[in-house]
């Protein structure tokens, strides 16, 4: 162990950059865009000389580059700074679900520049382990400027390390996933809960940026909610807040709490499907998507089933929250579509009048925001803004 020690804290010496006052000056370009010097000391409030002391560094490693002065109407033209993001450093995110791992490369602003979709053919902790190395050494191997690995999976969390539990992938056991990486690469590895780094994605540089907060909705395997409240992302003393999918929306014939998980996860839509003989046993997603192209009435049924316990679901968190802004995703966002309009009508009824504005938005459903969001936390990791 002392060897991989030695080669994980060398790894992370390469890639810090440097003092508070530069990880400050560095995170504002990057989030934020170019800024002039003078702009930088009066948004972080860093002395005048501090602030070319970093800016001077940052410019020398090749981090930060100038643009093009800009005059003005009085006094010396400002130049402003950028991020370098054609030959900055590169992040590896990778995404893992119960059958596959989908891996992305990106720059330190998350622009995704490859990814690599692998089978996973058993979710056990040492072959998820494997897989995530085939993928992480062929995408590093690809591009040498590689600085960070983010994982993102289905579970609990704790200090971006170590996996506690993930009933998707069936772990009961707590699972030591970075230091299990990073006994094989020389790079610093940080693990989250996958709909987090989903939501820091989006928070950082996805359509979440310009909100102060806003709340995402994901339907799938699993269903979950996520939150960001004055610019932060909601964990919750446990690490747990939105990520069960336990939030009642309705109860059963027994009168029991019905979760939104029990309604809006994929094997629940399924399920109801088939006890209304819209679909068979052996049907599954592709075969419910084909009857609703067609206009089978009985599949329209299940699915705005499923956005009327969405929308309970949403109006729950505008009335605790009050965000900005909905952002709806998952692999199976595209259902809400065949039920238009039943989600904006019942968000409608269960908004308040003065929530009546609040922006709902879609994502597109497929793993690339969910892999870019893994990226971003270590692109965090990196930059110092580590939860």
């Amino acid at each position: 162990m002392q060897g991989h020690d030695t080669a994980h804290h060398d790894a992370v010496a390469a890639t810090a950059l440097g003092s508070d006052s530069t990880r400050s000056v560095y995170r504002d370009l990057l989030r934020f865009g170019p800024r002039s010097r003078s702009e930088l000391s009066q948004r972080l409030a860093l002395s005048a000389p501090t602030v070319t002391r970093v800016t001077r560094d940052l410019l020398e490693r090749d981090l930060l580059h100038a643009l093009a002065a800009v005059p003005l109407a009085k006094g010396r033209p400002q130049e402003p700074l950028d991020i370098e993001e054609n030959r900055g450093p590169r992040f590896v995110g990778v995404k893992v679900t119960a059958d596959e791992i989908h891996a992305v490369v990106t720059t330190v602003r998350a622009v995704v520049l490859e990814e690599l979709v692998l089978t996973l053919e058993d979710p056990s902790p040492a072959r998820v382990t494997a897989t995530m190395l085939l993928a992480v050494e062929a995408l590093v191997d690809a591009h040498p400027h590689v600085v960070g690995v983010g994982v993102g999976l289905g579970g609990l969390v704790a200090g971006r390390r170590t996996v506690l539990a993930s009933h998707l992938l069936g772990w009961d056991e707590p699972v030591e996933l970075a230091a299990a990486l990073e006994e094989r690469i020389a790079l610093p590895v940080v693990v989250e809960n996958d709909l987090i780094a989903m939501v820091e994605g989006l928070h950082w540089f996805g359509m979440g940026r310009g909100y102060r907060s806003f709340a995402v909705l994901t339907v799938g395997a699993g269903a979950g909610i996520a939150t960001v409240i004055d610019g932060h992302v909601v964990r919750g003393h446990h690490h747990m807040a939105g990520l069960t999918g336990r939030l009642p929306v309705g109860v059963d014939a027994r009168g029991e709490p019905l979760a939104l998980r029990d309604v809006a996860s994929t094997s629940a839509v399924l399920a109801r499907a088939r006890a209304l003989g819209v679909l068979g046993e052996a049907d599954g997603l592709a075969a419910l998507r084909a009857r609703l192209a067609a206009g089978d009435p009985g599949a329209l049924e299940v699915v705005q089933g499923m956005a009327r316990a969405l929308a309970v679901a949403a109006s729950a968190v505008l009335a605790v929250t009050d965000p900005e802004a909905i952002v709806l995703g998952g692999e199976t966002v595209d259902l809400l579509h065949a039920a238009d309009p039943v989600f904006a009508d019942a968000l409608h009824r269960g908004a308040a009048g003065r929530q009546q504005d609040v922006v709902v938005r879609t994502l597109t459903g497929d793993f690339d925001d969910w892999a870019r969001g893994v990226a971003v936390i270590a692109v965090q990791a990196y930059a110092g803004a580590m939860p």
